[in-house]
């Protein structure tokens, strides 16, 4: 939280004007898209789930329509005369039954069944059928047999029972009583999937279906809904209603209650949606809040950020106003009196000033004036000639490369040198420095002599060379130490490059050494020379990994007008 206000402290001033602006605008846009969003999502739930009753409530009406249909059957096979006067006959023979069961409960049995695929058989169980008349007439202990003659009630009203597992189907059955007596029962078995295919046809994207007796049973769970949406629980209603958006009705007929249900997503997705076609206006919107928060923000602030420009100019020594304003404003009076008091100050400091840089250059002049190169050489040159004479060739050789040393290192006041003097200069540097630390390194070369007339910034390798001995190899306890210095062309560019097999150090680290104030000859000062010489046409890189060493790498245009040759 404290960087975060640091760095909007530091932000410019228009900057934070806009983001004041941007903010203080987007808050009711924002607040009026949740509002919509919430209105939006309301509205599409109602509808959802007001579709989800109707489409149900129809689907139930279309069944009950189908089962009124069953029960009308029913009763009319219940109430026929000829029906009854076969199953209370007695004393007739086998033969004569058989001439009455297919004359007269064949036809009226088999005629729901042509009309009506869906119903899969009409059975009646009677305790005067002895033998067994097809699957029509059954005596009645065959009824022991059926799973559902188990739940028949003593009334004599319809009764619907749904047998489930393998064999699906739907059974309504009736008792026939003579006196109190049960004289037969009439059942009548249903296609469990014609049946409910008003409901089933309903659960489809994403939509779920349960059915529940009178005592909550289940008679049917489905669902077709994507792997992410399915319920864990698809037989319970308490987890259904309590995870998903779940709408119910009820069967008077049989006393069953259809339930659909589906997933809160699903419903809310069109709001969604629609909230996601919204976001091209939002953003527009947000555009043009910052566009225009931007630009009055400019228009507010310009006069303080020139007076600041013209406050920054004088830190940096340039001493003239150059802001001014007729506004009477905060900011106007601010700038007028900014430029009374810089026209006070420059006649106080000028003459001070002007005279403080005028002793300075006078000191550098004479500082020049006291280093003479032809001093240096000729003193050079009588150590060895003294070397020579006392027989002490180390010394001598020491002389000449300290010689050669420095005369490629003033190269007669010149910046620029070619590259073949660099070369000289960086083997002259390294046979002292070889000789100061006992040849405790090898130097390997991979020059490509082709590049030696090119010119090239003076003294670029010796800082890298250095920093590699010091930071690179004198650590180093390996036995081996190998400083490896190449140059080379690569597309119109000389590349030199110099590396050390030393402790090296972590990318992160090599990556700021360039951004860091060196004096002298420093890396840092090669690095800014490049830049300043060669701009976009020069580059300087430093690759180091721990336990492995360092390469830095120099690339300069082979070609490149330089602009700054005199001043650096």
């Amino acid at each position: 939280m404290r960087k975060l206000k640091q760095k909007y402290k530091d932000l410019k001033y228009r900057y934070k004007t806009t983001l004041i602006i941007v903010l203080a605008g987007m808050l009711p846009v924002v607040l009026i898209v949740i509002y919509m969003q919430m209105g939006v999502l309301r509205s599409l739930r109602e509808q959802e789930t007001g579709s989800m009753q109707n489409s149900l409530k129809q689907a139930v009406d279309t069944m009950e329509g189908q089962i009124q249909i069953y029960e009308n059957l029913i009763d009319y096979l219940s109430y026929s005369q000829n029906l009854r006067n076969v199953l209370s006959q007695t004393g007739e023979s086998d033969y004569e039954k058989y001439v009455q069961y297919r004359n007269i409960v064949d036809p009226l049995l088999e005629m729901p069944q042509i009309y009506h695929k869906e119903i899969q058989g009409i059975t009646i169980y009677s305790g005067n059928i002895d033998v067994e008349h097809g699957s029509s007439l059954v005596p009645m202990e065959a009824i022991q047999g059926e799973e559902w003659a188990e739940q028949l009630t003593d009334s004599s009203i319809l009764e619907w029972f749904v047998q489930r597992g393998v064999n699906k189907k739907i059974v309504v059955a009736r008792k026939f009583y003579d006196e109190d007596d049960i004289t037969a029962v009439l059942a009548m078995k249903l296609d469990y999937s014609v049946m409910l295919e008003p409901f089933t046809s309903l659960l489809k994207n994403n939509t779920g279906g349960i059915i529940l007796d009178e005592d909550g049973n289940v008679i049917y769970s489905g669902y077709s809904m994507d792997e992410v949406f399915r319920p864990k629980s698809p037989e319970s209603l308490e987890y259904l209603q309590k995870n998903y958006v779940c709408m119910g009705q009820e069967m008077e007929n049989t006393g069953w209650y259809f339930y659909l249900y589906r997933p809160e997503k699903i419903i809310t997705k069109s709001a969604y949606i629609l909230g996601l076609r919204n976001i091209p206006i939002i953003l527009l919107c947000i555009v043009l809040l910052v566009v225009l928060g931007y630009a009055f923000s400019k228009r507010l602030v310009s006069c303080l950020e020139r007076l600041t420009e013209n406050m920054n100019q004088v830190h940096r020594g340039f001493r003239k106003v150059t802001v001014d304003s007729d506004s009477k404003d905060e900011v106007g009076t601010l700038i007028r009196s900014f430029k009374r008091m810089m026209e006070e100050l420059n006649k106080l400091i000028s003459e001070v000033y002007e005279a403080k840089i005028e002793l300075q250059h006078t000191e550098m002049r004479a500082l020049q004036a006291q280093i003479n190169p032809h001093f240096l050489y000729n003193s050079l040159s009588i150590i060895n000639w003294k070397a020579i004479e006392a027989e002490e060739d180390e010394i001598s050789k020491v002389t000449l490369d300290l010689s050669t040393y420095y005369r490629t290192s003033l190269n007669r006041g010149e910046t620029m040198t070619t590259v073949e003097n660099e070369i000289r200069n960086i083997r002259a540097y390294l046979n002292i420095q070889l000789i100061m630390h006992d040849n405790s390194f090898r130097v390997e070369e991979e020059i490509d002599e082709s590049c030696y007339q090119i010119m090239t910034p003076k003294l670029i390798l010796q800082p890298l060379v250095e920093n590699a001995i010091d930071h690179g190899l004198d650590p180093l306890e390996k036995e081996e130490k190998v400083l490896t210095i190449r140059v080379k062309k690569k597309e119109n560019q000389v590349v030199f490059q110099v590396q050390d097999n030393g402790n090296g150090m972590p990318q992160e680290k090599a990556e700021q050494i360039l951004g860091i104030q060196s004096p002298g000859y420093g890396v840092h000062n090669v690095y800014e020379r490049i830049k300043l010489l060669y701009k976009e046409n020069g580059a300087m890189r430093i690759v180091s990994e721990e336990g492995r060493g360092t390469m830095v790498e120099i690339r300069i245009s082979e070609k490149q007008e330089m602009e700054y040759e005199g001043r650096i």
